[in-house]
């Protein structure tokens, strides 16, 4: 075997350049798959947190009106809950953990200097950026349960808003004239889905939400307890709705339970689709490079004839042609294979440090695509090496004498 690894190394030296451009064929593909396989892997992981809360089994509740009547009641009844008809939920077994949400669309929200700003006032208690998934830059702090105790005045900013009204951590801004200490800002983040411009709003303790103003509550959250699927806690949650105010059981516009389920496996299924359709692509240009191999064996056979007929005519069996050549093109593919990976990391690694735009997310090699694109290079590398290795091997000492050198 070792005269035949020495014999096969002095022939790509000799052939130098045909060597170096079979390589390169086979790195191009290998980056080719990887990055694209790469920037598909940060487009999927930056979108799909985006749509946190179609993935997740958080369901959301909002109570809107009647449509049909019940047991004397007319339809069209507005819907209304307090905040402790909705805590009675938590004492449901198929619940584990509810967040009951405030909003006023129409508060005055300024700096401090009294400039308006463009938001919105929402209150929260110390579950709901957990359960809504919302992401917070360094420094932030949620709001817990002290602050809820004592109706503290801090508040956590859409990035918009801090955006545009130039606030950072640790600034105030004044709602209804009253001030408010910054203690969180949110991501920036683009897509997924919204509950009502989220990047303008001012989320504050629901307490001191109650101190000012005496809404009620315009929605909830709502997280299962292990093992309750989606459809058994909507059914749950409208049972429960429709005893408290006297409706319908199955009159599902008296309380608004979105199914997310649905476009979560769409979208799920969008985005893998994208990724998939990147790993093809450059899957395709590693075949361009494969086939660019491929020529270059038969080309490599072609020139050779000569010298496989000595070969064959001296005692070496097509089995020693055969594996001589297959050693030969593997040898190629597996040099283009290690530079192809190592360029990709570093390719990678080169656009991390750019910074690409914040919907296309952070590129990111995956084992599962390194390790797929070596499969399809391997197989790729056996078909490029195997027909011109095999058509070498069917060679006849006669005929291979006689060809032209």
């Amino acid at each position: 075997m070792m005269p035949m690894l020495q014999q096969i190394v002095q022939m790509l030296f000799a052939h130098r350049l045909r060597s170096l451009l079979a390589i390169i064929a086979i790195v191009w593909g290998i980056v080719s798959v990887l990055v694209l396989m790469a920037l598909g892997e940060g487009f999927y992981q930056v979108n799909a947190k985006s749509f946190s809360l179609l993935m997740s089994d958080t369901q959301l509740a909002v109570p809107e009106m009647t449509s049909k009547p019940w047991q004397g009641l007319p339809a069209r009844r507005e819907i209304t809950l307090t905040e402790p008809e909705f805590r009675l939920l938590e004492k449901q077994s198929a619940i584990k953990t509810v967040s009951v949400l405030y909003r006023k669309w129409d508060a005055s929200v300024t700096d401090i200097t009294g400039h308006t700003l463009p938001g919105y006032v929402r209150g929260v208690d110390n579950h709901y950026v957990d359960m809504r998934k919302v992401k917070l830059v360094l420094g932030s702090r949620n709001i817990n349960q002290s602050d809820l105790n004592n109706h503290n005045r801090i508040a956590i900013i859409g990035w918009q808003l801090a955006k545009q009204g130039n606030l950072a951590l640790g600034d105030k801004l004044r709602v209804s004239g009253i001030p408010f200490l910054v203690s969180g800002i949110t991501q920036q983040s683009e897509g997924g889905i919204s509950m009502g411009r989220e990047d303008n709003q001012v989320i504050i303790p629901n307490t001191t939400f109650s101190d000012l103003w005496n809404d009620k509550p315009s929605q909830i959250m709502v997280t299962p307890a292990e093992g309750i699927s989606g459809v058994i806690l909507r059914q749950n949650l409208l049972s429960f709705f429709a005893n408290q105010k006297h409706f319908d059981p199955t009159d599902k516009r008296a309380v608004w339970l979105p199914d997310f389920s649905q476009d979560a496996k769409f979208f799920t299924a969008l985005l893998r689709g994208i990724q998939m359709f990147l790993g093809a692509s450059g899957a395709m240009t590693l075949a361009v490079g494969a086939l660019g191999v491929a020529n270059i064996m038969f080309l490599s056979v072609t020139e050779r004839t000569r010298e496989i007929g000595v070969r064959l005519a001296i005692g070496a069996t097509p089995n020693n042609i055969l594996v001589q050549f297959l050693l030969e093109g593997g040898i190629l593919v597996a040099m283009g294979t290690v530079l192809g990976v190592s360029i990709s990391y570093g390719v990678v690694a080169l656009m991390n440090q750019i910074g690409l735009p914040e919907w296309l997310g952070s590129p990111t090699m995956t084992l599962d695509a390194i390790m797929m694109a070596l499969f399809v290079t391997a197989i790729l590398a056996l078909l490029a090496s195997f027909f011109p290795a095999r058509r070498a091997s069917n060679l006849t000492p006669v005929i291979a004498l006689s060809a032209r050198a």
